[in-house]
């Protein structure tokens, strides 16, 4: 079959552009991941800071709506005025994984609420729900980018949800919460911002390397 002739409608030109595109906004979605890496820092220092809020400081019933509404506040001041300073593309995956997370985000406030009011905060099956809805966030993420990297950190909120169900105690339950926010929020984050560093600096290398 030759790159002219037609196959279900397409010829094979059309096919390897498709796919050629397909990439291209795979890479871009992840791009978009990568420049804000720093939220998920932000988010996992959040949840030490709210978590030891509850644990050694008074007021506990406050620490979670005071952090995350810090958190939610200060993620939409920085994030508009870097994408002002910075701008943005986006396309069909940037826009989805953007979806998936304010809907995660959403759900999960709707849900920390409902378990307040009704007094059902801090039992397990609450805690390993969280970590349910977060390692959900990652896995759709990690499918729609084909990225493995944060399918192993889905992985990680998942069995942390799993083990919540079997190490029961309050304090055993905010250690596995704060075990996967260290290493599926502040090093997934950290990582993140290491690949964005390292893709700014690429056209700025090239420059230097043609006027070497």
């Amino acid at each position: 079959m030759t790159n002219s002739e037609i196959d279900n409608g397409s010829t094979r030109d059309d096919l390897v552009q498709r796919v050629a595109l397909m990439e291209t906004m795979i890479a871009e979605g992840r791009s978009t991941t990568t420049r804000f890496g720093w939220v998920f820092v932000m988010w996992g220092l959040v949840y030490f800071a709210a978590v030891g809020w509850v644990l050694f400081l008074p007021l506990a019933i406050w620490a979670w709506p005071v952090c995350v509404s810090a958190a939610i506040a200060t993620s939409i001041i920085v994030g508009a005025r870097r994408k002002r300073m910075h701008g943005g593309s986006e396309n069909v995956r940037s826009r989805s994984i953007e979806a998936v997370w304010r809907m995660m985000g959403s759900a999960i406030c709707l849900y920390v609420v409902g378990a307040i009011l009704s007094h059902h905060a801090g039992d397990p099956a609450y805690v390993a729900a969280i970590l349910f809805f977060i390692g959900l966030a990652h896995g759709t993420s990690a499918l729609i980018l084909r990225w493995g990297v944060q399918g192993v950190v889905a992985a990680i909120w998942w069995t942390g949800g799993i083990a919540t169900f079997f190490f029961t105690s309050e304090r055993e339950s905010y250690g596995i919460f704060l075990g996967a926010s260290f290493f599926g929020m502040i090093l997934f984050g950290l990582y993140a911002m290491m690949l964005e560093r390292r893709r700014a600096a690429g056209p700025l290398q090239s420059q230097v390397q043609r006027h070497a």
